[in-house]
């Protein structure tokens, strides 16, 4: 007789996790630096760039979360991750790349902390990294229009997370 999984991994970093009505668009990674999938991205003038811990960004330019695409990114799901820590799955956009954005809808990403089902979602100012928790004044973004939607799991490293609108028109 076969066993029964108890829990179920979220996914790799930017995995998309449901795909009735998410809206996934094109821009241009403008940073020069790579942005790894799952991550948060803002808007700028010249295209899309990730959190920056030197002049963090505040929520108004707030674009979505950098999505992997099996068949745009050459190193979207590598045979060779497979064998690593999940927490090590990541890949990137590479600076100046067309990348996927998703918008709206439900996403895999690395959270820091482990958070509770429609808790909201912030980045941190010191590193970058997401955060269920507020953290002192100041010290974080919130992501207004994000919640956790599923915790990951004690093993895991990615929660899945709603963007329940569209920020930037």
């Amino acid at each position: 007789m076969g066993k029964v999984l108890e829990q179920f991994s979220s996914g790799s970093p930017g995995a998309v996790t449901r795909s009735a009505d998410e809206i996934i668009i094109s821009v241009k990674n403008a940073g020069g630096a790579d942005i790894p999938f799952g991550a948060p991205v803002f808007m700028t003038n010249n295209g899309a760039v990730p959190f920056s811990t030197a002049s963090p960004q505040d929520f108004s330019t707030f674009l979505g979360f950098a999505v992997r695409v099996a068949d745009k990114t050459p190193d979207a799901y590598p045979n060779a991750q497979f064998n690593l820590p999940e927490d090590t799955r990541q890949g990137s956009w590479k600076a100046d790349d067309l990348m996927e954005v998703l918008v709206r809808g439900s996403v895999a990403v690395p959270v820091a902390i482990a958070g509770q089902p429609g808790q909201p979602l912030y980045v941190k100012k010191s590193d970058g990294s997401l955060t269920p928790l507020a953290g002192t004044e100041g010290s974080t973004v919130l992501l207004e229009n994000v919640r956790i939607r599923k915790a990951r799991s004690a093993a895991g490293t990615c929660s899945e997370v709603v963007v329940n609108k569209r920020n930037i028109l």
